[in-house]
């Protein structure tokens, strides 16, 4: 533990109102995660102000407040006024924790689309090739197959130091993690050193909170300004923005210009093969977009020291990840996929992976948070590359089934997609199998891994993609 007077003489702070100077154990923004001599910081949110739980922190036994607005006095308590707290905040964790990120190897992925593949592709490799990974995502965090849930894909800086400590406890020195532009423009990652940093792509997302694409991408250069080694995708038209503005970042991609360069690039049924500087790769995929992902994972490893022979050697035997283009056996003859894809850049990324000649269908929704303009656009998407739309339910929450299909309709109709309306999702799924023949592809997209679906509100509701596609073809 660290005196209260040291970690002050570390940080940078507007004014102080001194208490007793006692041992610190933790910090925290969540009062209900207050402890007996720990620091709390009032963070003011979007939705929630910290200021008004100073009072819950103390009674829960804060013994110092950090705060950027005026607030009451309490004898014996510690007043930290700081301009950003925020920032202050993630210090704070890094002091008491004692900086666990400099004592190992971090590699962050960030991006639209492929950040969860793509990281844990690069655990994978780190694993066989140079030793224990652990990895932090939207499944929670990983380390050394011990399941640890997290608040966010991208979690508060706390959590994340704990999880690095854990991992040094292990002799854990390899670490992954999804680095959501949330997390990054709210500071979450302020302060932890990053070997390598990758940004894979951008296209329309999260505009709700960034507002503008600018910002968006604003918010994603975070993390390469804080990465040793830079990574950036080549063939993207935000890959080519960042590499204008870090230009001793390493790309990849399929272009010219590319450092990680594929080429002789074939598809069979089910696999993918190319070539990176006369060394070949396979992939147990024929998805464009997992290529990227494969890519961005090589020039990772590449750049922390292992050969391309040696990558090509065991990233063959990489068994994806759960609802990234997965098939889904059965006895129909048909290519059925479940995929998590959510945003039109992901839905054109897949369709246009599929072999032009065969029919396909695709079962999806959208979320009841989406705006009208979102919605249209993936209806678009759909019906630009000649795909069914099997329209159904998908996390409709405050917004209804009948207005968001709405929504998507009036996207395609301009196209004169054909579609067909079922709001109950397993009705739908169903209806997709039934019209399908052999050689067709039936893509399940949105819901992937989740275990819930969110009709009413944020209230969970429980559900399973896969189980209700295998539950449907047993009744068939």
């Amino acid at each position: 533990m660290i005196k209260l007077s040291e970690i002050l003489s570390k940080i940078e702070y507007k004014s102080l109102r001194m208490g007793h100077d006692t041992f610190i154990k933790g910090v925290t923004n969540n009062s209900l995660k207050v402890e007996r001599d720990f620091i709390f910081v009032a963070v003011k949110g979007s939705i929630f102000d910290g200021h008004k739980y100073i009072a819950d922190a103390i009674k829960n036994g804060a013994c110092a407040i950090v705060h950027s607005e005026d607030v009451e006095f309490i004898p014996n308590v510690t007043y930290i006024r700081v301009e950003n707290p925020r920032e202050i905040f993630a210090k704070l964790s890094n002091i008491i924790s004692d900086y666990p990120s400099r004592k190992m190897d971090l590699v962050a992925v960030t991006g639209t689309n492929g950040k969860t593949t793509t990281s844990k592709l690069v655990a994978y490799l780190i694993e066989r090739l140079f030793g224990p990974c652990a990895n932090i995502g939207t499944d929670g965090a990983n380390v050394a197959g011990e399941i640890i849930p997290t608040s966010n894909t991208t979690p508060d800086i706390t959590e994340i130091n704990r999880i690095l400590n854990k991992c040094l406890e292990k002799e854990i020195k390899y670490l992954t993690l999804e680095a959501s532009s949330h997390g990054l423009d709210q500071g979450r990652l302020f302060g932890i050193n990053f070997k390598v940093g990758i940004f894979n792509n951008l296209s329309t997302e999260h505009l709700d909170y960034h507002k503008t694409m600018e910002a968006y991408f604003k918010a994603k250069m975070i993390l390469l300004e804080n990465s040793e080694i830079k990574i950036v995708n080549a063939d993207d038209e935000w890959g080519q923005k960042a590499l204008s503005i870090f230009p001793d970042a390493i790309s990849f991609g399929k272009s010219d210009t590319a450092n990680i360069r594929a080429v002789d690039i074939e598809k069979s049924e089910k696999t993918m093969t190319f070539s990176i500087n006369g060394v070949k790769f396979k992939l147990n995929t024929i998805a464009d977009f997992e290529l990227y992902n494969n890519l961005a994972a090589i020039a990772a490893l590449k750049m922390m020291g292992a050969s391309l022979t040696d990558i090509a050697k065991v990233i063959t035997d990489f068994p994806g990840v759960g609802s990234r283009f997965e098939y889904i056996d059965n006895d129909l003859g048909i290519n059925l996929v479940v995929d998590f894809a959510h945003t039109p850049r992901a839905y054109e990324e897949i369709f246009k992976s599929l072999p032009e000649d065969a029919k396909k269908i695709a079962v999806f929704g959208i979320q009841g948070d989406r705006n009208e303009e979102f919605r249209a656009l993936i209806g678009k998407t759909v019906s630009d590359f000649d795909i069914y739309a099997m329209i159904t339910t998908d996390d409709p929450k405050f917004d209804t089934y009948e207005n968001i299909s709405k929504d998507i309709v009036a996207g395609f109709r301009e196209n004169y997609g054909a579609y067909s309306l079922v709001k109950d999702r397993e009705d739908a799924i169903r209806s997709a199998i039934k019209m399908a023949k052999p050689g067709d592809y039936v893509l399940c997209l949105g819901k992937g891994e989740e275990d819930f679906i969110k009709l009413h509100g944020n209230e969970k509701t429980p559900y399973k993609e896969k189980e209700t596609i295998r539950r449907v073809l047993e009744d068939l």
